[in-house]
C-alpha cells in the first residue's frame, strides 16, 4: 500500500498555486515517494562516481544520436527484463533532464560535443557556395532539415503528434538560424583574427600610417617585380621606379603634403641633376676613356712620317736604275685613247715619268759631229725616269689626286673624282715596279700602309652608326670588320669612342634622342657597338640610357606633373578663396537657427582638432620613396617581410575563421539540444 505524501515541499511541486506553472517531477526519489517505494539508501563512493560519469555520458550519447539515446536505454532495459520500455524511458528522460537543470554550462558544451555531425554536416553544405550568401542559403537548408531531424527524433512523446510536430518545427528554425549564421560567424572571426594579426605585422622602422600605404603599393606592384626593378636599375632606383602603385603613392606623398613634396622632389631633382654624369661613368666603365678622333689620326699620321722619313730613304737611296719603260709604252696607249681631263692628267704624268738628255749628234757612219768650231754637237732626247726617288715622288702625286682629291698632275682638286680609273692603274703599276726592282722598298711600303689603314678605320669608326640607307646591317659590318688587323681594330674602335663621346656630350640632355643615336632602327646600333667594343660592353651602354630613361620618366611624372597642383596650393594658401557656406547672419536668420549652426561648426571644429592627419605620415612615405641604396634595400625589406607576413596571416584566417564556426556550431547546437525550449513551448 502506497505512503500518502506529507512533505510540504512535493505537496507544492503536486498542487502549485499557479496551475499554468505545473513543473514536471523529475527527482528519482520523489517519484519514488510518490509509487511507494521506500527510500532509496545512501550513494556509496563508488556509485557516486558510476553516476558522475554515467549522467554526461547520457547527454552526449543523445547528442551522437540526435535525441535517441533515452528511448535506446530505455529498451535496452526493457529487452533484459529491467522494468517496461515507458517507465524505462520517463526514468532516462527525468535523470536528462535533472542533469540538464543541473548543470546549465556544462550540458551544451557536452552535448555539442556529441552533436558534432550536425554542425559539420551545415558547414560542409555551407562550404559548396562560392559567395557569403550562398554559403548562408545552403547551411540555413541544411541546418533545417537537420535541426529538424533532431527536434523530431528529441521529442519526449512521439504519441503526442502535435507536440512532436511543433518540436520538429522549432528544430528546423533553430537548424536554419544556427546554419544561416556559421559563414558570417566565420567571416567576422577570419576578419577579425586578420586584422588583429596584421596589426601586429608593422615593418621594422616604419609607423602605422605609413607602412599601410607602402605595404598596399607593394602587394599591387608584387614583390617579384619590385626586386626585378631595383636590380635592373641599379643602387640610384628608387622604390618610385618599381611599378605604377609606388609610383602613384609617391606622387601622392608630394601632391598631398608640404613635408613629402619637400623631400620627394629634392631628392628626385639631386638625382635627375647627376645624369649625365651618371651615363658618363657607366660608358667609362664599359668603354674605356674616350680620346678625341682627330688627335688619334694625327698621333697615327706623325708616326707614319716618322717611319717614312727613316724607312723609304734607307731603300731609295741606294737603288738601282728603275726600268720602266713598260709603263710609258701602256701611258702612250692611255693617252691616245683618253679626253679632258683625264689626257691632260695621264699627259703630264708622263712628262713625269721622263726625262732629258744630251746625247751626241753622230753622222750617217756613227761619227761624232763638230761645228765650225771643232766643238762636239749634242741633241736632247726624251728617256725613261729610272730614279727610284723621283718615282717615289710621282706615286705620291698620284696618292694625293686619287686619295685627297688634291690638285696635281696639272688638274685642279677635285678634277677626277670620276675618272680615276687609269690613275689608279698605272699608281699600282708603278707601286709594283719599285717594290719589284727597289730592295727594301716592299718592307717600307707594308709598314706606311698598316699606319695608313690604322689613320683610315679612326675615321671610320666615328662613322659606322647611323640610319640612313647606307648604313650596313649589323650582319654585313661584322663580315666587314672581321678581316681588319688587330691595330685596325683598336683604331677602330678609338673613333668609335671619340664618336660615342661626341653623342653623349650633344644628346645626353635629351635621352631619347640619346638611345635612338646609341641603339637605332631595330637595335642595329647596338649590335655593331657590340662587335667593336664588345656585347657586354654595348649592353651596358644601353642599360645605362635606358636607366635613366626610367628615372627621367618618374622625375617628369612626380616633379614636372605636380607643378601645377603646387602653384594652385600656394596661391590658395596667400590668396585663400571665398566660403562657398551660407553666412552665419544674414537677414532671414533666428535666433535658433544662428545657434544649431554655430554649435555645428564648434562640433566641426572639435572633431577636425581630434580627428587624426590623413596626411602625417606622407613625408615619411616620400622619404623611403625616394631612398637609395641600402636605406632603400633596408626599407623594402622590412615591407617585403611585414607583406609576407600579412599573407601569411590571409591564407591562415580561413582556417581560424572555419575553426570558430565550428566552434560556434557546436556550443549552438549543443544549447539548442540541452535547453529545455521544446519544454516551454508545450
Amino acid at each position: 500500500m502506497a505512503t500518502p505524501v506529507t512533505d510540504p515541499a512535493i505537496l507544492a511541486l503536486l498542487e502549485p498555486p499557479d496551475e499554468k506553472k505545473v513543473v514536471p517531477v523529475t527527482d528519482p526519489a520523489i517519484l519514488a515517494q510518490l509509487e511507494g517505494k521506500p527510500a532509496k539508501e545512501e550513494k556509496g563512493t563508488f556509485q557516486t562516481i558510476r553516476e558522475a560519469v554515467h549522467s554526461p555520458t547520457r547527454i552526449l550519447e543523445n547528442a551522437y544520436f540526435m535525441g535517441l539515446g533515452d528511448r535506446a536505454r530505455a529498451g535496452m532495459d526493457a529487452i533484459i527484463g529491467k522494468g517496461d520500455y515507458g517507465s524505462n524511458l520517463k526514468n532516462e528522460q527525468a535523470q536528462t533532464g535533472q542533469f540538464e537543470a543541473d548543470h546549465p554550462l556544462a550540458s551544451p558544451v557536452i552535448s555539442g560535443v556529441g552533436g558534432v555531425a550536425a554542425p559539420l554536416g551545415m558547414i560542409g553544405a555551407a562550404g559548396k557556395a562560392a559567395t557569403t550568401g550562398g554559403k548562408m542559403l545552403l547551411g540555413s537548408l541544411v541546418g533545417g532539415g537537420i535541426g529538424g531531424l533532431q527536434g523530431g527524433l528529441s521529442s519526449k512523446d512521439w504519441t503526442d503528434v502535435g507536440q512532436t510536430a511543433k518540436d520538429t518545427g522549432v528544430g528546423v528554425g533553430v537548424g536554419g538560424l544556427l546554419g544561416g549564421s556559421i559563414p558570417l560567424v566565420g567571416k567576422a572571426a577570419s576578419a577579425g583574427y586578420k586584422a588583429l594579426a596584421d596589426a601586429l605585422s608593422k615593418p621594422e622602422g616604419i609607423s602605422r600610417g605609413a607602412s599601410r600605404h607602402l605595404i598596399e603599393a607593394l602587394q599591387a606592384d608584387g614583390i617579384p617585380r619590385v626586386q626585378s626593378e631595383l636590380d635592373r636599375l641599379g643602387p640610384d632606383a628608387v622604390l618610385g621606379d618599381t611599378g605604377p602603385a609606388m609610383l602613384g603613392k609617391l606622387q601622392g606623398s608630394v601632391l598631398n603634403s608640404d613635408e613629402g613634396r619637400s623631400i620627394g622632389i629634392t631628392a628626385l631633382t639631386d638625382r635627375n641633376t647627376g645624369t649625365n654624369a651618371r651615363i658618363m661613368s657607366d660608358t667609362n666603365r664599359a668603354l674605356g676613356p674616350a680620346e678625341d678622333p682627330q688627335t688619334v689620326t694625327n698621333a697615327i699620321r706623325a708616326r707614319r712620317s716618322e717611319i717614312d722619313s727613316k724607312a723609304y730613304p734607307a731603300a731609295l737611296d741606294n737603288a738601282p736604275e728603275v726600268k720602266t719603260a713598260h709603263i710609258l709604252t701602256s701611258l702612250d696607249n692611255a693617252i691616245t685613247n683618253s679626253v679632258g681631263m683625264e689626257k691632260k692628267a695621264l699627259t703630264n704624268l708622263k712628262g713625269m715619268l721622263t726625262k732629258t738628255e744630251q746625247k751626241p749628234l753622230l753622222d750617217s757612219e756613227g761619227y761624232p759631229q763638230y761645228d765650225r768650231l771643232g766643238n762636239e754637237r749634242f741633241q736632247e732626247t726624251s728617256v725613261s725616269q729610272n730614279d727610284a726617288n723621283v718615282l717615289h715622288k710621282v706615286k705620291g702625286e698620284l696618292d694625293n689626286v686619287i686619295q685627297y682629291d688634291a690638285p696635281g698632275l696639272g688638274v685642279p682638286a677635285g678634277a677626277l673624282t670620276r675618272q680615276q680609273a687609269a690613275l689608279k692603274s698605272f699608281r699600282n703599276e708603278l707601286n709594283k715596279t719599285l717594290e719589284d726592282q727597289v730592295p727594301g722598298y716592299a718592307a717600307a711600303n707594308r709598314e706606311s700602309a698598316a699606319l695608313a689603314k690604322r689613320g683610315e678605320a679612326v675615321e671610320a669608326g666615328t662613322q659606322y652608326l647611323g640610319s640612313g640607307k647606307t648604313t650596313p646591317s649589323p650582319d654585313r659590318f661584322a663580315a666587314e670588320f672581321d678581316p681588319l688587323s688587330q691595330g685596325e681594330k683598336i683604331a677602330f674602335a678609338k673613333g668609335s669612342r671619340g664618336n660615342i663621346e661626341r653623342v653623349l656630350g650633344t644628346k645626353a640632355n635629351d635621352l631619347q634622342a640619346l638611345r635612338g643615336e646609341l641603339q637605332g632602327e631595330g637595335g642595329w646600333n647596338t649590335a655593331k657597338i657590340g662587335t667593336v667594343h664588345g656585347q657586354e660592353a654595348a649592353d651596358e651602354l644601353a642599360a645605362s640610357v635606358d636607366r635613366n630613361l626610367k628615372f627621367r620618366d618618374t622625375y617628369n611624372k612626380v616633379v614636372e606633373n605636380s607643378q601645377t597642383a603646387q602653384r594652385q596650393a600656394a596661391a590658395r594658401a596667400m590668396k585663400p578663396e571665398p566660403s562657398s557656406e551660407t553666412p552665419l547672419i544674414f537677414p532671414g536668420s533666428t535666433v535658433a537657427g544662428v545657434t544649431s549652426t554655430v554649435a555645428k561648426k564648434a562640433f566641426a571644429a572639435a572633431l577636425n582638432a581630434v580627428r587624426p592627419d590623413p596626411t602625417k605620415s606622407f613625408g615619411e612615405v616620400a622619404r623611403i620613396l625616394s631612398a637609395q641604396g641600402s636605406e632603400r634595400d633596408r626599407h623594402l625589406l622590412a615591407l617585403v617581410d611585414a607583406l609576407s607576413r600579412r599573407q601569411g596571416n590571409a591564407a591562415l584566417a580561413p582556417q581560424i575563421g572555419d575553426r570558430a564556426a565550428l566552434v560556434a556550431a557546436l556550443l549552438g547546437n549543443g544549447y539548442a539540444q540541452s535547453h529545455p525550449t521544446q519544454n516551454q513551448l508545450r
